[in-house]
């Protein structure tokens, strides 16, 4: 276990730390535990680690968990308590408060995700506070490990990125509408051929961004129906690696046909503000400073958001086991540390235009940065 976490359960006045839920959701649970279950199960952490599962479990968390203990609801007398209690849920509340007692546990911290049904009774025997997970912060710094498989989902993203550019690069601009093999090329299209090339790299994705026209003035709109000619597509792909479940994220926007002036231009302010926060990141500076650097570009191109207008987000976010963890690069964004894993990714967005969004993934680096990007910058196709 993390210095950092002993340290936490120490300051914290706490005999153990517990988890409850399943660690295909709960990426914390993941971290902690190496076992990926889509079941419910328990995790304590002390000096040492123990996960209480399903007896069904037990064999296959032996094997593929890092916990230093692994006990079962069996060894609890789980089918005992049942008969007794006439409900599994509470026949796992008693299985639960014998495994904390087992453990001398008094004093429990929880994270505020912990489920209250499971709460309210503990609380009658434990002295039970609510807390930051203490594998929130752990998690923002990787591993070369971590880095590793950051890397190599990122790779997958670039090439379902290429695969989306060259269909768009292939269509045929005809009025308003871009056409592929006498068709309208359509956002779906294109999401269903970032998702074969995903899924061919062992990688998977959901809500993938492909947002032509006006439909990319909304950040996180999806895009749906035939892509416009003569205006820009933002592509934003974010897949995870199915086999060690790290993320990776990437944006692009690319135009195909005649970019109009106002377009080039906000790609121009887009690309400069990414140069601007990319240079800016370094461990030691906080992610409100980076954001200030990119934020500054813009009022200085003359782009100051206005009516939801314009920079209407945070400049980026720690990336990991889940697509959106710490650090923030934003308003209030904490100290940068290094061998953390961030993105850049500023964009401008009207609705009469559209938007433009170019995103970047980084490692934090004591004297800058490492650009794990690979995948041009290049508006019109």
């Amino acid at each position: 276990m993390s210095s950092d976490i002993l340290r936490f359960l120490d300051s914290s006045n706490i005999d153990g730390f517990l988890f409850v839920g399943d660690s295909i959701s709960n990426s914390d649970m993941y971290y902690l535990s190496h076992f990926l279950a889509g079941d419910r199960f328990a995790i304590l952490f002390q000096e040492k680690t123990s996960i209480l599962v399903s007896s069904m479990e037990k064999s296959r968390a032996k094997k593929e968990s890092c916990a230093d203990e692994v006990l079962s609801t069996r060894d609890y007398h789980i089918m005992e308590k049942l008969k007794s209690c006439g409900k599994p849920e509470l026949a796992y509340i008693e299985a639960l408060k014998d495994f904390l007692r087992d453990h001398d546990v008094l004093r429990l911290g929880v994270a505020y995700s912990f489920p209250i049904g499971i709460f309210q009774p503990l609380s009658r025997h434990f002295d039970i506070q609510i807390l930051e997970s203490p594998a929130r912060r752990a998690r923002s710094k990787k591993s070369p490990q971590e880095i590793d498989c950051i890397t190599t989902a990122q790779r997958a993203c670039e090439r379902a990125m290429q695969r989306a550019v060259e269909l768009i690069a292939c269509s045929e601009p005809r009025g308003d509408t871009l056409y592929l093999q006498g068709q309208p090329l359509t956002a779906e299209q294109i999401r269903s051929a970032i998702d074969i090339s995903l899924l061919q790299d062992g990688c998977e994705a959901a809500d993938t961004i492909v947002a032509g026209g006006t439909q990319a003035a909304e950040p996180h709109a999806r895009g749906t129906g035939p892509l416009p000619a003569n205006s820009p597509i933002v592509i934003d792909i974010y897949p995870r690696s199915k086999t060690h479940r790290y993320y990776a994220d990437m944006t692009r926007t690319v135009l195909r046909g005649e970019a109009p002036g106002e377009v080039k231009e906000l790609y121009h302010a887009v690309l400069a503000a990414q140069e601007a926060g990319i240079g800016a990141i370094r461990s030691g500076i906080s992610g409100e400073e980076v954001h200030a650097a990119v934020s500054a570009v813009f009022q200085e191109m003359g782009y100051s958001e206005r009516d939801g207008c314009g920079f209407t987000h945070s400049t980026g976010h720690g990336v990991g086991l889940d697509v959106h963890e710490l650090p923030s690069l934003s308003e209030g964004g904490e100290i940068l540390k290094s061998s953390q894993v961030v993105t850049v990714e500023p964009g401008l967005y009207y609705p009469d235009i559209g938007g433009v969004r170019l995103e970047d993934l980084l490692v934090v680096r004591d004297k800058g940065c490492e650009n794990l990007t690979r995948c041009r910058k290049d508006l019109v196709l």
